[in-house]
């Protein structure tokens, strides 16, 4: 019974990555996941439904992330060593929103929202797959079937919180969507396409992939602590709430009933949240899957650092194109006057967020006995030096997170 391999070998194991490819793959449909409830769970009474089917373990990115075997589909090789942490490249971008009120919305430069949009007015994409916030409670990060501009701009923002979206794919009204996520998420993409469309045929639909690069995510409740206990703020009281809000590297914001304001600047964030991260995203081999049609990042290397320091520095995105189609969808956004671009580098030496990706990744290669999320190469780095996560922070910026 799939279900039950998937619950031994990824749940119980916690390395479920609450993405909801599972559910969107399961060909009985029973299967169930929600924000509220981000694992999944087979229905009542439908233990016998399964069969010999082994779909739902064969998308999961939990243990085996499929990386190797979609980078041979996807660009005929697999990456090296020296493409460890940054992927199979085309070409690498600092991009900026053209649009002021779409880089007004974003956390940093606005690619992602821009080119979802550009791509949405050619008719490119009939809608994006993004993640909005629950209308009675705005902490609750929700995923959303995004089709009109606005509501794709309202959704233009980070989100620092574990969001299963992939299971809406599964009743999707749309035939060609623009799918946002996080590594793990594009990794079960991808490995819905290896299955193929026949066994999984929601992975159809998917006709575009952006790829966000993630430090790691974190669980509802280390949102709820900022907002309870830092803000001192009780939950029933909040209308509205954005990561990410104001001036760049903008600040943890929370509007009261009232219309107030309560802010906590965005490196206070990064230090309470190292609390509240599940096994999965401590384990995680990727910054980015590398992937994605596209792979964006903020430009600035250590927001963290920027944050603390009160630098000012100009909203930028990195702006990777890994595909064909990747190029593409640049080009096109660059010609109606969407994206504005110029050449960019990606060093993986300067990135916080990915230097603390490593470093934890390897410190449980190092001491977990259990079994992993699989790397992108089996090439894998020495553990000879480890840093923990406040030291990496420390060393690279020029003093500690208290």
């Amino acid at each position: 019974m799939s279900y039950l391999r998937l619950f031994h070998d990824v749940i119980d194991s916690s390395l479920c990555s609450s993405c909801g490819a599972c559910v969107a793959a399961c060909p009985q449909d029973v299967l169930t996941i929600s924000v509220d409830d981000p694992l999944p769970r087979l229905q009542a009474g439908a233990d016998d439904q399964c069969g010999s089917c082994s779909i739902c373990t064969a998308v999961c990115p939990g243990q085996v992330t499929g990386v190797a075997e979609s980078e041979q589909r996807i660009f005929g090789r697999r990456r090296d060593q020296s493409e460890r942490w940054g992927g199979i490249v085309r070409a690498v971008y600092t991009a900026r929103a053209a649009d002021s009120g779409v880089l007004a919305a974003a956390s940093a430069g606005g690619a992602v929202t821009s080119l979802l949009v550009s791509a949405l007015h050619r008719g490119a994409i009939d809608a994006a797959l993004v993640i909005g916030r629950d209308p009675e409670r705005p902490w609750v990060p929700v995923p959303r079937l995004a089709a009109t501009a606005a509501e794709i701009i309202e959704c233009a923002q980070a989100t620092y919180c574990i969001t299963p979206n992939l299971q809406m794919l599964r009743d999707a009204p749309y035939e060609r969507i623009a799918v946002v996520g996080v590594p793990c998420q594009i990794e079960a993409v991808q490995k819905m396409r290896n299955v193929g469309e026949q066994a999984v045929p929601a992975v159809g639909k998917v006709a575009f992939t952006i790829e966000l690069a993630c430090a790691s995510s974190t669980s509802r409740a280390g949102t709820e602590h900022l907002i309870e206990n830092r803000l001192r703020l009780p939950l029933a009281d909040v209308t509205r709430m954005r990561y990410r809000a104001g001036d760049y590297p903008g600040e943890f914001t929370v509007w009261d009933r009232d219309g107030d304001q309560h802010r906590l600047p965005f490196h206070e964030l990064v230090t309470e949240f190292k609390n509240f991260k599940t096994f999965r995203c401590q384990a995680c081999p990727d910054w980015w899957s590398g992937l994605a049609d596209i792979s964006v990042s903020d430009g600035d290397p250590n927001i963290f650092r920027t944050s603390r320091d009160g630098v000012q520095v100009p909203k930028a995105s990195l702006l990777v194109t890994r595909t064909e189609l990747g190029d593409e969808f640049v080009r096109r956004a660059v010609d109606a006057g969407d994206v504005v671009v110029r050449p960019g580098t990606f060093r993986p030496e300067e990135s916080l967020g990915l230097q603390r990706k490593r470093n934890r990744y390897l410190a449980c290669r190092r001491s977990y006995p259990g079994p992993l999320p699989t790397g992108p190469t089996d090439l894998e780095e020495s553990t000879d030096r480890v840093l923990g996560d406040h030291e990496v922070i420390e060393a690279m910026s020029g003093g500690a997170a208290a």
